[in-house]
């Protein structure tokens, strides 16, 4: 028997969108350009994978006659997309051939056997933990954007650190990121006992499983976590993502810290700091972004040269008072940190004119950034 079956198309449609980013075809695998389609008792399992990420969605629809098959994930999203129907009609044909009804229109579309498409990662269903989706959504927003670039790193930095701790009595998960001149940390209490999330081995995310991991807490208000050997797994009621984690090392990001000692620091209103680092990287040239920072009881001074465009300089209130500082920074790691904050007022710790400054905020409770100084 073929596959048949009708299905909603906005249902359809949200299934087929959030599985575009992990399809495409790798080498000579062309099967990882479609989406198996497969029937169960009342609904439909929607999978693609790319090697690395694999998700899968469980749709409600109506299955006439079971079976299997995959379609190329584009062009099935965009003829749902296009179609304007309330209701999707398909029947695989012979050879792998699927006829698509929607309203007045049919389109025949090839596809490839369903027995081609790669197994989907097994996991343990035991070692599933339930935890907060905000919790997890706020980690990887305040940490993703300092992941370093594919092959730019030979430290691991192209992902993000996943711990466990304990608190204060208190369970705690943290997410660390560093590109070698920044580093973000964000941690969070969590309502659930963590103990039964096995995490022996270093936990390292690739950036874009994290950035699927993202979207897929969007529609759920809790979610499933787990970490095996080589894979993360994270489940909702009705769909399922498994990640295949980094090997290697992550920098001892703990003895950063340890270099910054909390004496000395400008206390600030972050989008006024925001916005004038907006105005300095107009300025700015190369992909170092340089701004020049003179710190003055009370006053910042800002300033930024290109040398065939011109100059900027601004000066903003401050609440500082130990001795003047000269020192440069990339000023588009400062305005990427502030658009994760929430603080009205934040507070930039620097030691001298070669240390690191560490930024916090009061109503951003479990957040550090570093940002490494320059030369200008």
């Amino acid at each position: 028997m073929s596959l048949i079956f009708n299905i909603s198309r906005d249902d359809f449609l949200a299934g087929l969108a959030s599985l575009q980013n992990v399809t495409g075809k790798k080498g000579n695998i062309a099967i990882l350009s479609n989406i198996l389609i497969e029937s169960k008792t009342d609904s439909l399992l929607l999978t693609a994978t790319d090697l690395e990420i694999g998700i899968r969605n469980s749709l409600p629809a109506e299955i006439l006659s079971p079976g299997s098959i995959t379609l190329p994930a584009k062009k099935i999203f965009e003829i749902v997309r296009e179609s304007g129907a309330d209701q999707i009609h398909i029947e695989i044909l012979e050879n792998n051939w699927a006829k698509i009804t929607a309203d007045s229109t049919d389109y025949k579309l090839a596809g490839m056997p369903s027995e081609e498409f790669p197994a989907f990662p097994e996991y343990d269903e035991n070692n599933l933990v339930s935890l907060a989706s905000d919790k997890i959504k706020e980690l990887i927003d305040k940490t993703i954007f300092s992941v370093a670039p594919e092959g730019e790193s030979q430290f691991n930095l192209t992902g993000i650190l996943v711990e466990k701790d304990v608190a204060d009595g208190k369970n705690m998960l943290r997410m660390v990121s560093s590109d070698g001149h920044r580093l973000s940390l964000c941690e969070t209490t969590v309502e659930n006992d963590l103990s039964g999330l096995k995490m022996e081995k270093i936990i390292l995310i690739p950036r874009k499983g994290m950035q699927e991991i993202r979207k897929f807490s969007e529609n759920a208000a809790e979610i499933q976590i787990s970490f095996e050997e080589k894979q993360a797994v994270i489940k909702t009621d009705h769909s399922l993502i498994v990640v295949r984690l980094m090997n290697g090392d992550f920098p001892d990001y703990k003895n950063i810290f340890n270099m910054i000692k909390k004496e000395k620091f400008i206390a600030l209103k972050r989008i006024q700091f925001m916005n004038s680092m907006k105005k300095m990287n107009l300025f700015t040239e190369d992909r170092y972004n340089a701004v020049q920072f003179h710190i003055k009881p009370d006053k910042l001074v800002l300033s930024s040269q290109s040398m065939d465009i011109g100059s900027a300089k601004d000066e903003i209130e401050i609440s500082y008072d130990a001795s003047p500082l000269k020192l440069g920074f990339n000023g588009k790691y400062f305005i990427e940190t502030m658009q994760v904050m929430s603080s009205d007022i934040i507070k930039a710790y620097i030691n001298s004119e070669e240390s690191p400054c560490m930024i916090q905020g009061d109503d951003d409770p479990g957040f550090a950034s570093i940002i490494m100084p320059m030369k200008i």
